[in-house]
């Protein structure tokens, strides 16, 4: 019943996925590990399908979902555990070829979280997508914040301030069918890359 009620949801509001934008990115990516944080359906494999050679990571809090996960993906290159990311181990895992992907997901952590977990994964290339405040946004898209289940919808500058060393790209009404803006935010990646993934040619 839940599966069948997200995937309706997720088609009622959605124009375009998150993950779309993450799977396309892993497209122009060298990695042998994928850590996707809060990977909910993992979705992320709708857009793109890793080897034999690579390892996949999914950490979600829901019990359901890792349960469901489990039962989908079922070769040994695939990993599902119920843990938030301050449980997450990283030094079992190679900085040099793990990426780490935060699909709306920092909306949902406080300030000093992020900061411990940036401190932690310094060398991995990461990347994240999140809601964010930008100061000429509409009343429609206040209230949808308002609605959204994050307590920590941030304005760009607020991410600047917590999410150092990253760069940044803001996605004005990509992904949802109402107005909605996201900001990316990616560590130890090529700007090309995410250029080429997300198929624009100016760069903000």
């Amino acid at each position: 019943m839940y599966s069948y009620l997200y995937s309706f949801i997720q088609k009622l509001i959605l124009k375009k996925s998150l993950n779309s934008d993450a799977g396309n990115l892993l497209k122009f990516i060298k990695f042998k590990n994928i850590i996707d944080i809060g990977c909910g359906e993992s979705d992320v494999h709708n857009y793109f399908k890793i080897n034999n050679k690579q390892k996949y990571f999914g950490y979600e809090l829901d019990d359901y979902l890792v349960n469901k996960l489990k039962k989908k993906y079922t070769k040994k290159n695939f990993y599902f555990s119920k843990k938030n990311i301050e449980q997450i181990n990283f030094k079992r895992f190679n900085p040099k070829n793990t990426i780490i992907l935060l699909i709306g997901i920092f909306h949902h952590i406080d300030d000093q979280t992020i900061k411990v977990f940036l401190s932690k994964t310094k060398k991995f290339k990461t990347v994240s997508i999140d809601a964010v405040i930008l100061p000429d946004q509409n009343f429609i898209t206040r209230l949808l914040f308002f609605f959204d289940k994050g307590n920590f919808i941030r304005s760009f500058r607020g991410y600047k301030k917590i999410i150092k060393g990253f760069e940044y790209k803001v996605l004005r009404n990509r992904y949802l069918r109402f107005p909605y803006d996201h900001l990316m935010c990616f560590r130890n990646i090529k700007k090309k890359e995410v250029n080429k993934a997300l198929r624009i040619i100016n760069y903000r």
